[in-house]
């Protein structure tokens, strides 16, 4: 079944949560200010008419928590410490993946496009940020095409394998990631460079994007989060 966007957030908006997400997981935070800000990219997912995805993300969430509680009480033996190193390191990795994965739902290229120029930013910011925004769908993409070659070797990427076998998970499937990831950047870049992004001559745009209430809800949501985390720590 496809999913129908309910509310359609303004790409502005979408790009402060993400900007928000990278935030978080550069700073430290206690589990109950990331329990909040997961449960409210939930909301958004929700509101967006995105649910499936919003609950799986939320679902992944809260076994990475369960795990996380059940490896701490395990003692200090060397295995128990590496399991509990990675479910902690995915969990707080979760957020940004939450963020990447809300504002390309139902957003496209060409309206992020739009909304930056609408920002006034400048095209030397613009071209590697065109290239970022068309990154990630194309990193869904390669996630799916080396999931699909590991089953042919008959090799599982599961949730209980990537716990129980982080190194094997890593060596099959992070590092294959990261040299896909890197070859589309770079292809990304020199496609972005060709049609003409980097140029001075202003582009038009057929989005006419406006900021609405919920955005205004969104925004002030995100404050609030940083003056939480300022003041009151």
């Amino acid at each position: 079944m496809r999913n129908v966007s309910k509310t359609r957030f303004d790409p502005r908006s979408k790009l402060a949560v993400i900007l928000f997400a990278s935030f978080t997981m550069m700073v430290s935070i206690s589990w109950i200010d990331e329990f909040v800000f997961v449960t409210f990219l939930l909301l958004l997912f929700l509101v967006s008419g995105f649910w499936k995805k919003g609950l799986m993300f939320y679902g992944v969430f809260v076994l990475l928590t369960l795990a996380d509680s059940f490896l701490f009480r395990q003692g200090n033996h060397l295995l128990i410490v590496l399991l509990d190193f990675f479910s902690v390191g995915y969990r707080r990795l979760l957020p940004t993946i939450m963020a990447a994965a809300f504002a390309i739902s139902g957003t496209k290229n060409s309206e992020w496009m739009a909304a930056l120029q609408k920002m006034h930013v400048p095209n030397v910011l613009l071209v590697p940020l065109a290239v970022l925004f068309r990154f990630f769908p194309t990193l869904v993409q390669d996630f799916k095409s080396i999931r699909q070659a590991m089953r042919f070797r008959g090799i599982s990427l599961s949730a209980g394998s990537i716990l129980l076998h982080p190194l094997q998970s890593a060596e099959y499937f992070l590092i294959p990631l990261l040299m896909s990831a890197e070859k589309t950047a770079t292809e990304l870049s020199a496609t972005a460079l060709v049609r003409g992004l980097a140029s001075e001559t202003p582009h038009t745009t057929v989005h006419e994007l406006k900021l609405r209430w919920w955005d205004g809800l969104v925004f002030l949501a995100l404050g609030g989060f940083i003056v939480k985390r300022m003041w009151l720590g």
